[in-house]
């Protein structure tokens, strides 16, 4: 058993199947300490993978330490010109102007690596969950 079927395993939660979570970023920690903290309660990305609710996803820290277990709660999908306020703030980003300008960014960045130009007509995928597990201490 790995550490992460481990960690899952010391949660008491009854979980089938889960996906595994790495914040790719120099914020790495930062974005998993607003998670278990509360800020952060969505991510959204470029409509790619459906999340399904339910869904229960094992958080990295940079280290590649399991940290916490997320599940869930609704999966919206709308064009990037549609996203909510409400999307913005589980986010944690603030204001949805803020995260229009970061994500705008970040999403232009990915469609340049695949070879296409950034729409904000793109279907985005809004998902929202809730800490379930937090490794010890967390």
């Amino acid at each position: 058993m790995d550490q992460i079927e481990k960690f899952v395993k010391d949660s008491g939660l009854t979980i089938s199947a889960f996906n595994v979570c790495f914040y790719d970023s120099n914020g790495t920690d930062e974005i998993l300490d607003n998670i278990l903290c509360g800020k952060k309660r969505a991510n959204t990305g470029l409509f790619s993978l459906l999340p399904r609710t339910g869904d229960y996803t094992v958080v990295l820290d940079s280290d590649m330490q399991p940290r916490c277990i997320t599940r869930t709660t609704k999966v919206d999908v709308v064009p990037f010109e549609d996203v909510t306020a409400e999307c913005a703030a589980a986010e944690g980003d603030g204001t949805l102007a803020a995260w229009k300008k970061a994500h705008r960014n970040a999403f232009a960045a990915a469609c340049e690596e695949i070879g296409i130009d950034f729409d904000e007509r793109m279907k985005c995928v809004c998902e929202y969950f809730d800490v379930v597990y937090r490794a010890d201490g967390q």
